[in-house]
């Protein structure tokens, strides 16, 4: 099985405005788009005209729609503009329960999909019946780090993969930096990984997402 990637382009320097431009062109000639999603600030959902091939997701929405919301993200918004999906709960904007599930169930009502990220097995437990597209595990304290959430917990993530059969789909992230890392986590159950720091702030961002896919 060939994983599903998602890259969180988070809010670096080298990855909005002008910046994201360039690299999106570089990673537009990557084989396999079909499973890399490409998790943007929202000031550049925009781009998903300008590069219609590629899955653009976003980092969060809110579950209000139209109306007097000042600096909401409504899923109406981005979803007129061709956003299919969208991170959900992150470590860096987490949300209460019962924003969460609000949300979780305003997007499958509008046929928009969600990369609930969680930080523990309990969480795992916790949202897996909500049903999002998606349950993203995250350790916290190994976001950004060199240690691999699939060779420091793997039992964990085997476990998760237990309680998301036939709910959601599991990605596993933080630490995640090499094909190694990847296939671990297949083998354990996830159907893909969430990575953020290990490409983007990679000194050749293009060169770590094609060894990712198997140096195809």
């Amino acid at each position: 099985m060939e994983p599903e990637i998602f890259i969180n382009f988070k809010h670096y320097e080298n990855a909005v405005g002008y910046s994201v431009e360039k690299l999106l062109n570089e990673f537009a000639g990557v084989d396999g788009q079909e499973k890399i999603y490409y998790c943007l600030a929202p000031l550049d959902l925009r781009l998903q005209e300008k590069f219609p091939g590629m899955k653009i997701f976003g980092q969060h929405v809110d579950s209000t729609g139209f109306g007097a919301y000042t600096g909401s993200i409504s899923i109406e918004s981005v979803k007129g503009i061709g956003i299919e999906g969208s991170l959900l709960n992150h470590s860096e904007k987490r949300l209460s329960k019962e924003i969460i599930e609000k949300t979780v169930k305003k997007a499958a009502d509008l046929d928009f999909k969600i990369v609930l990220c969680v930080e523990n097995l309990d969480e795992v437990k916790k949202y897996a019946d909500l049903e999002p597209e998606y349950i993203a595990y995250e350790p916290p304290e190994l976001i950004g780090g060199d240690i691999s959430v699939s060779s420091s917990k793997p039992n964990i993530i085997e476990q998760a993969s237990k309680i998301c059969e036939n709910k959601t789909k599991l990605l596993v992230g933080a630490g995640v930096k090499t094909r190694i890392d990847v296939e671990t986590s297949l083998n354990l159950g996830a159907t893909g990984v969430l990575i953020a720091s290990g490409i983007i702030r990679n000194a050749k961002p293009i060169n770590m997402l094609v060894s990712l896919l198997g140096n195809r």
